[in-house]
């Protein structure tokens, strides 16, 4: 019979991942240990907070001292409370399993002396921790607003020595843009960038001196996404960069910043391949009469309406291959006439004549490239999965990933699950039977 070590490195891998002791597993053999360990270390967490107080301190410690061989091993770098709240004037309750009732418990209280002493840890063991993470690659930054000033400096000098570091993650402390690092403009190696909120002047300098960005992603926080409510657009996030050296972009997601295709901006999207819009302010002509003349003169020098952005990209040949926008007729029409699409997701899909023209003109078009598809309804209705498209998706021969509501008008409305439709039931087994790679269904 074969043992556990005569199997190969990937099955060794995949068991331990399924195990609640891997720690345990990684210490039985150096094999295992050497298996085990890059997936057991690929993430670290640093959250000094609360009850995390101890574990964090211990953490940075071992980093810094290099008395852990993890550090080799971390790819991704999540970085969120860098000091403890002061619990003797702030308690703050935890939920808390007794006897299999959820209860509210305080968290140990804190002195100020014991505060104090943290941060002092914090500061001294932080910049050493950071710079042993040597193969990071990726670094997802959450500013808490209970952070010291001093953080976010700190932070900042030590992400700059990390020579594989290309992908970042930054979202702003609500209210606190003090917390924001001023400095945080010399990562060489950047590709990824992901901003929620922030100082457009400041988020822009991190983009102009990102020469290698492929991938950029702005994020308005929370439910900012009217025109007047952040001051930030696409021009000023874009603005900072040098004349006669644009971006290649290839991803460009926005929600909630204005928005316009010009001059200014197409140069960066010559090479997009993805292009994600959500909640792109706008003031429309009828609402004109509702807003200020700031407002008004900001809509019309860097906002544009969903027909003029699909417009310019139908026009600027930009060759889009991923398209996440509302279902909207602009939308709807881009697609109708773009080539080579591989994935489709619609918000806000509720208007019954498009939905006709989506699966009759657009999807048809598609069939050969379409890998993946995802149509986000309200009601049910000529959206979602049913008899009138059934066959019409069995045509998308690449289609891997479908996310669709499913019209219950034909079938049994008293059964819950969404498998016993006859309509879903059939295209499951013919796709299963047809297609190289039967889809990934979520309905």
């Amino acid at each position: 019979m074969p043992h556990l070590l005569s199997l190969p490195n990937e099955l060794i891998s995949t068991i331990a991942n399924e195990l609640d002791t891997r720690k345990k597993f990684r210490g039985t053999c150096r094999r295992i240990n050497t298996v085990v360990s890059p997936r057991l270390f690929s993430s670290i967490i640093i959250d000094i907070d609360g009850g995390l107080i101890d574990a964090g301190i211990s953490q940075l410690e071992a980093l810094a001292t290099k008395s852990t061989c993890a550090a080799e091993y971390v790819r991704t770098v999540y970085i969120y409370c860098l000091a403890p709240h002061d619990y003797d004037l702030h308690t703050r309750l935890i939920p808390t399993f007794v006897g299999g009732r959820l209860i509210k418990k305080p968290v140990k209280k804190l002195n100020h002396p014991k505060i104090d002493w943290v941060q002092g840890k914090i500061r001294e063991l932080l910049p050493e921790a950071l710079s042993m993470l040597k193969g990071a690659t990726t670094v997802i930054w959450a500013m808490y607003s209970t952070n010291p000033d001093w953080a976010s400096a700190l932070i900042s000098a030590s992400l700059e020595t990390l020579p594989a570091l290309g992908a970042l993650h930054l979202t702003e402390a609500p209210g606190h843009p003090e917390l924001w690092p001023a400095h945080l403009n010399r990562i060489p190696n950047l590709t990824k960038l992901t901003v929620r909120g922030g100082p457009d002047g400041a988020v822009a300098e991190i983009i102009a001196n990102s020469p290698h960005l492929t991938r950029l992603n702005l994020l308005v926080p929370g439910h900012r996404h009217g025109v007047g409510d952040h001051a930030g657009t696409l021009h000023s996030f874009l603005g900072k960069i040098p004349q006669g050296r644009p971006l290649h972009l290839e991803h460009l997601a926005i929600t909630g910043y204005c928005v316009r295709f010009d001059d200014k901006t197409l140069p960066h999207l010559r090479y997009l391949r993805s292009l994600e819009l959500k909640y792109i302010p706008y003031i429309p002509d009828d609402e004109r009469q509702y807003y200020t003349e700031d407002l008004l003169s900001k809509s019309d020098r860097f906002g544009s309406s969903s027909e003029h952005l699909w417009g310019a990209v139908r026009r600027e040949g930009i060759p889009i291959e991923m398209v996440i926008a509302p279902a909207d007729d602009a939308v709807i029409d881009y697609l109708a006439l773009a080539t080579c699409i591989k994935k489709i997701g619609l918000l806000e899909a509720d208007t019954d004549i498009l939905a006709e023209k989506f699966f009759t003109q657009v999807v048809p078009r598609h069939s050969k490239t379409l890998v993946s598809l995802s149509v986000e309804t309200e009601f049910e209705g000529p959206w979602c999965f049913g008899k009138r498209n059934v066959d019409i998706f069995l045509e998308c021969t690449q289609l891997f990933e479908l996310s669709i509501a499913v019209n219950t008008s034909s079938t049994n409305e008293e059964e819950d699950d969404s498998t016993d439709n006859p309509v879903v039931s059939h295209f499951l087994a013919t796709s299963c039977n047809t297609s190289i790679h039967p889809p990934r269904v979520k309905l």
